[in-house]
């Protein structure tokens, strides 16, 4: 955890950066943001069919939120200030991956992957559990069924 001044000051510099890219991207995107004394809010809707749309929260408890297409990331903690500007342009460039992930003996679906490649190599990978909470999930054959995103501008 960062001490609060440390916070405020990181959190603004990484605002300023996401704003920039917001008033780069207009051209390809709607984009709203909005601020108030407990966090600061992105939302992107991409003008290109196909695009991924998303949502960043950035708290002033040290937490984030992110919605990605329609899977959505909440009370997640901020290590680092780094990754919200490599996300946006992830998002933007199209590296996207919805998966949604079966049994291949029942068909029931079990989970739902949220990947954004980084450009540092790097995936970020939100997972939303569908099936019963006690089932492990490598148990089995699975159907691995891939949404890719394209990018904003193409």
């Amino acid at each position: 955890m960062f001490s609060d001044d440390v916070y405020r000051n990181k959190l603004a510099t990484v605002i300023d950066v996401l704003e920039a890219w917001a008033r780069d991207t207009r051209d390809a995107a709607a984009i709203e943001t909005s601020v108030t004394s407990a966090y600061w809010k992105m939302q992107v809707k991409p003008g290109t069919p196909g695009a991924c749309p998303f949502e960043l929260l950035l708290r002033a408890d040290q937490r984030f939120n992110v919605r990605i297409g329609d899977e959505v990331y909440e009370n997640k903690p901020v290590d680092q200030f780094e990754f919200f500007p490599m996300l946006v342009r992830a998002i933007e460039r199209g590296n996207v991956e919805r998966v949604a992930i079966s049994s291949a003996l029942t068909g029931a679906l079990d989970a739902i992957e949220t990947r954004v490649t980084l450009e540092d190599g790097w995936a970020w990978i939100g997972e939303r559990r569908v099936g019963p909470r006690g089932l492990n999930r490598h148990d089995g054959a699975q159907v691995q069924r891939v949404k890719r995103f394209l990018p904003y501008r193409r």
